[in-house]
Formats: structure tokens, C-alpha cells, sequence
């Protein structure tokens, strides 16, 4: 019997070495193949980011990890200039997922904030249709919401604004009133932003990514609204009362721009014009193109070369004078302008400053004027006008796009009251 018995233990013992043998080879060179997967290299946060933060260099560090993460950063340039939609723990990786895209310099160069530019948080209200509608890149118009002297008034702020990054939503897609968006700001600008979201209630008003118009800036208050009998406020100032349309009499249009201008922007407007008058205060030269002048002032604004204080639309006719004044109150300055016969039968246009003398403009045209020169030590009136503004090497330099419309039909005041 016991002789019997041995051949079968042998072959339990060779069946039990192989079944070893294929256990091993199954699963044990799978466990040694998972330990040796490669690490691979991934951006973590350096320390403790809040959500908005836009992603320095310093804020982040490498780190590896064994196999791949889906999503994570493998250089922190790549990430640099995204800004969280999220907080971030040290030592957390940084995924797509969780920042915004970053918007490219407007150059071409590197990505990130623009040179001249600033990403600018602000948190908005009562536009709350239009946050779900906000993507990087979206173009927009700032308008603020105040109580001012027992009235609701409301400013536009800023126009043509492009959208940074917006904050994410919920888990419904929707972002609750007072969601943070940020924008790129010109520099210049950006503690106006800031002031208007610490102070007011900062509405957006979204725009055609194509349309790059603007309109001079003015104040409205609720009053002016409801006191125009139901129609806009440019409406009512639009129709004479009675409701009648008044005829003009040879109407002249008529754009007016205050610049703060550097020694720069004064060449340029130099170079596309000729002089015309000059005294101890003021100097006036006449632009070659009427159609050059308003894209002249924006190139020079966008490579902040100049600033512009303050600027309305006018209408005048003739025996219809029309006086634009400027600066902060007591210190207003004026200006007239009044059309006029000249002789040989052309139309001319008469400007008067305040304590200066009068220029008559040969024809109607564009012209430019250099103001309050020669000024005794301390007087800098441009300073009194507009103050906490530098005007360190700097010149008060009135712009004034002038031309005659074809009257085809009755036409009324058009007139803004942007620097009133």
C-alpha cells in the first residue's frame, strides 16, 4: 500500500512546483513591473495659492510622480500666467482643470498679462445672465452703480474691456451676484477699477467681440431718467421743448478731446499738422486730414503717450454758438466755438478760449492747441483743472475734429457730458 502511495505524492509534488511556477510568472513579474514604472514630471503649487491668483513663476515647483496624471503640468512656464479658479494647497499638483487660459500679449510675445496691462479682480452684480455667458476673452463695458446725494447714479467706467478669467460656477452652471471676474485693465486705469469695486456696485454690460466703438463717458442719475417723461436721457436733450426739431443753420460737428500729452504724443500731433496762431498762452496748429485725427488720438492712448481728461460731442450752426467747458469745479475752463461766413463764401470756424485771444479758423477743419503756456512759477493750471493727475513733464493739449454736415433733414442737439 505504501508503495502505492509514493507515485502519487511525486506527482502532487511536480503538479504543486508547476502551479508555483505559473503564479509566479502571472502575478509576481506584474507586481515587479509596477514598481518600476517611470516617474514623470509635474507642477505642484510651491505654497498655499487663493482662488484668482494669477500664477507666478515663484508660486510654483516641481515634482515627480510614478506614472502619468492626466491633466497636471510638466513645465511651470506652461502654467505661468493662468489664473485658479480654485485655492491650491502646497505641495497640490496644478491641473488644466482647475485655471483659466491664459491670454496671449497682444505682440505675439509672451503669454500672460500684457505689457502696460493689469488683471484686475471686481466683483460683479446684477448682470448675473450675462456671467454665464463670459468666457477669457469676452469683450465687455464696466458700468458702476452708486448712491450719490440721495440719488441712484450709474457711470460706464470703462469700455471695451477683455475678460481675464471668470469664476467657476456652480454645480447647476450658474455663478450667485458678486461672482469675481477679472479683466485686463491699462495700467493707468486699474486704481479706477479698483475704486469702483470697493465703492459701488459694478454692473457689465457684455459687447460684439467685433465692435470696437466707444462713447463718451457720462453720468445718469435716476432723476434725469425719470424727469426726461419716459424717453433716454439723450433723447430728451435731443428734442427742444415743445417736441419740435429745430433746423440748424449750416451745422458743424464737432469731437473735443482734453489730453494729458507727453513730450512724445506732442511730436506726433506735430508732425500730422501745420501751425496756424500762437500767442503767450495758447498755441493753435491745423491737422492735414480731418479723417486721421480720432485714430491719431487712440494710437497715442493705447501706447500711453497721452490721457485723455475729458471729451464731448458738440453741434454748432451758424448764430448758434456752442461753449464746452472742463475741469473740476471752481476751477472750470471754457471754450467757444461759433461758425461763421467768411468772406468768399466759405464757412469758418471762431474759437474763443477763456484768457486768450480769439483764433478764426480759414475754413472748417481739425485742429490741436497747446494750452497755458509760459505760466508763472506755481501757477500750473492744468493741475488746479484736473487734479491728482501728474503733470511732471506733461502738456494740456486740447484736440478738436471738426466738419460740416449735409443737413438733408431737420437736426437737433446731440451733446454728451463727459468732463461736466
Amino acid at each position: 500500500m505504501k508503495r502505492n502511495m509514493v507515485p502519487l505524492f511525486a506527482i502532487a509534488f511536480v503538479v504543486a512546483i508547476i502551479c508555483t511556477g505559473v503564479w509566479y510568472g502571472l502575478f509576481a513579474g506584474k507586481l515587479r513591473s509596477s514598481t518600476e514604472i517611470p516617474g514623470h514630471t509635474i507642477v505642484v503649487a510651491a505654497r498655499d495659492l487663493d482662488r484668482g491668483t494669477v500664477v507666478q513663476r515663484s508660486d510654483l515647483r516641481v515634482s515627480e510622480v510614478h506614472g502619468v496624471l492626466g491633466g497636471a503640468y510638466s513645465k511651470p512656464e506652461d502654467a505661468v500666467g493662468a489664473t485658479l479658479l480654485t485655492a491650491m494647497k502646497a505641495n497640490e499638483p496644478l491641473l488644466e482643470e482647475r485655471v483659466s487660459p491664459r491670454v496671449s500679449d497682444a505682440a505675439g510675445g509672451a503669454a500672460g498679462v500684457p505689457s502696460g496691462m493689469r488683471a484686475v479682480s471686481m466683483h460683479i452684480y446684477q448682470s448675473e445672465g450675462l456671467l454665464n455667458l463670459l468666457r477669457p476673452g469676452s469683450r465687455v463695458d464696466l458700468q458702476a452703480v452708486a448712491e450719490l446725494n440721495g440719488s441712484t447714479e450709474i457711470l460706464t467706467v470703462l469700455e471695451n474691456v477683455q475678460i481675464f478669467a471668470v469664476s467657476a460656477a456652480d454645480a447647476n452652471g450658474n455663478r450667485p451676484p458678486g461672482a469675481v471676474v477679472t479683466a485686463l485693465i491699462p495700467a493707468r486705469d486699474a486704481d479706477m477699477v479698483a475704486l469702483a469695486d470697493a465703492g459701488s456696485r459694478v454692473r457689465m454690460a457684455l459687447r460684439n467681440p467685433l465692435d470696437e466703438g466707444t462713447t463718451p463717458r457720462r453720468s445718469q442719475a435716476l432723476a434725469a431718467l425719470f424727469s426726461s417723461g419716459g424717453k433716454g436721457v439723450m433723447d430728451a436733450l435731443e428734442e427742444p421743448p415743445g417736441g419740435t426739431a429745430v433746423a440748424w443753420d449750416h451745422p458743424v460737428q464737432l469731437h473735443v478731446w482734453v489730453l494729458n500729452a507727453s513730450d512724445e504724443a506732442l511730436e506726433q500731433l506735430r508732425a500730422q499738422s501745420v501751425p496756424a496762431a500762437s500767442d503767450s498762452s495758447w498755441r493753435f496748429s491745423v491737422f492735414h486730414s480731418n479723417a486721421a485725427v480720432a485714430a491719431l488720438v487712440g494710437s497715442l492712448e493705447e501706447k500711453q503717450e497721452l490721457e485723455i481728461m475729458a471729451g464731448e460731442r458738440l453741434m454748432a450752426g451758424l448764430g448758434r454758438p456752442i461753449r464746452y467747458r472742463a475741469g473740476s469745479a471752481p476751477n472750470r475752463w471754457g471754450l467757444q466755438f461759433a461758425p461763421e461766413w467768411l468772406p468768399g463764401g466759405k464757412l469758418g470756424l471762431q474759437v474763443k478760449p477763456e484768457t486768450a485771444i480769439q483764433y478764426d479758423l480759414p475754413e472748417i477743419s481739425s485742429f490741436w492747441m497747446e494750452g497755458f503756456l509760459n505760466e508763472p512759477p506755481g501757477q500750473n493750471t492744468p493741475a488746479r483743472l484736473f487734479p491728482g493727475r501728474s503733470w511732471e513733464r506733461k502738456h494740456l493739449v486740447i484736440v478738436v475734429s471738426a466738419r460740416t454736415i449735409q443737413q438733408s433733414s431737420p437736426l437737433a442737439l446731440a451733446r454728451s457730458d463727459r468732463g461736466k
